[in-house]
């Protein structure tokens, strides 16, 4: 490695550990109201809260080693083409594609260490989030009664309390339940305690009776007294909304995709699938072409051009993002273009990287 190898090295590899600190945390806040919707509450200890953010960081990473890499190149070539020093070493006879060297092959490496953590990282880590997710809706579900209203979280169920503590006990307590339209039933109980179990909620009642309204002979009223007795209430539908920014594509390993895939053919899901197992490599691989184009912006640019780098920087984000989304809707809707929906547009930026720097390279 020469001189300059290294000194271009030293000016990108400084900030990149920043960038990529500063991008998850951007992330994170833009994933905010998402996880305060999906956590919050009475249930949240500081155990959950770490499990949740390490949980997602995986997932966060992969978004963010990109955009850092990207980021760290326009600032190292920027601090460069401020003080002249690019100028410089294009006059010592330094081409284009020479001072790209160290950026293009660093984004190599760095693309090497962001693909395991897609393609392992991301489906566990966002296992674990899920599952953490739901254990605290479920607690929180438990101990957030409001006394005084019918609380109507729990599908075929409306439960109604007069009084309520933090730890999930309830007093004078009516439970009406409609999940079997054809049975339906209203519990009456002095007092309740919700508690969250591996299948649901469990809700305990002592002293109370259970009003089963026309019974078998359809003429008489059924009322079963009891002093103690256990339900369990249907959380799903609130569960489902608190942790519905989880996807479940996301869990899934690679073995599990394909699976699906043969299992269902040339179906809309299975394609769907399918981009997404292409995507985990694809994605993670833009910090080695971001590392193309950001040499390019960097080594085209006037001196003093921070602001225009920066502008284009984000147009290159936003223009990767918006083809992303355009591959998502196209490969719906047609067959055997998994594959390309996922690296076309890699392949795009990539050869507008390569195109500047020749251009960049040509004599003026």
């Amino acid at each position: 490695m020469g001189r300059i190898d290294r000194y271009l090295l030293k000016e990108i590899g400084t900030p990149l550990l920043i960038s990529v600190v500063v991008v998850v945390m951007m992330v994170f806040l833009f994933q905010a109201r998402r996880f305060a919707t999906a956590a919050l509450g009475f249930g949240l200890t500081f155990g959950d809260a770490v499990v949740i953010f390490s949980s997602a960081l995986p997932p966060f990473l992969v978004l963010a080693i990109p955009i850092a890499y990207l980021t760290s190149v326009l600032i190292g070539l920027g601090r460069l083409s401020q003080d002249l020093e690019l100028v410089a070493l294009r006059a010592a006879g330094a081409s284009p594609f020479r001072l790209a060297r160290v950026p293009i092959v660093l984004g190599v490496l760095v693309s090497l260490i962001a693909v395991p953590i897609a393609v392992r990282g991301e489906p566990y880590g966002m296992r674990k989030l899920y599952e953490r997710l739901l254990d605290v809706g479920l607690r929180n579900l438990s101990s957030a009664i409001r006394p005084g209203v019918f609380n109507e979280d729990f599908r075929g169920s409306a439960l109604f309390a007069q009084r309520s503590t933090r730890d999930g006990r309830v007093e004078d307590v009516l439970l009406y339940d409609e999940r079997d339209p054809a049975r339906p039933f209203l519990v009456a109980a002095q007092r309740g305690k919700l508690s969250p179990t591996p299948n649901g909620l469990s809700f305990a009642l002592e002293d109370g009776e259970v009003h089963l309204g026309a019974g078998q002979a359809g003429e008489t009223y059924e009322r079963l007294h009891f002093e103690g007795v256990e339900l369990a209430l249907d959380a799903d539908a609130e569960l489902v909304r608190r942790t519905r920014f989880v996807s479940t594509i996301t869990q899934m390993t690679n073995g599990e995709i394909w699976e699906i895939i043969e299992r269902d053919g040339d179906s809309p899901f299975a394609r769907r699938i399918e981009k997404a197992y292409w995507r985990r490599y694809a994605f993670p691989t833009m910090a080695a072409v971001f590392g193309v184009i950001g040499a390019a912006i960097g080594l085209t640019a006037a001196p003093r051009a921070r602001a225009r780098n920066a502008v284009l920087g984000l147009l290159v984000v936003m223009g990767y993002y918006f083809m992303t989304r355009v591959a998502d809707i196209v490969v719906i809707g047609s067959a055997n273009l998994s594959f390309w929906g996922a690296w076309l547009p890699n392949v795009v930026v990539l050869l507008i990287g390569v195109v500047t720097l020749l251009r960049a390279g040509r004599p003026s």
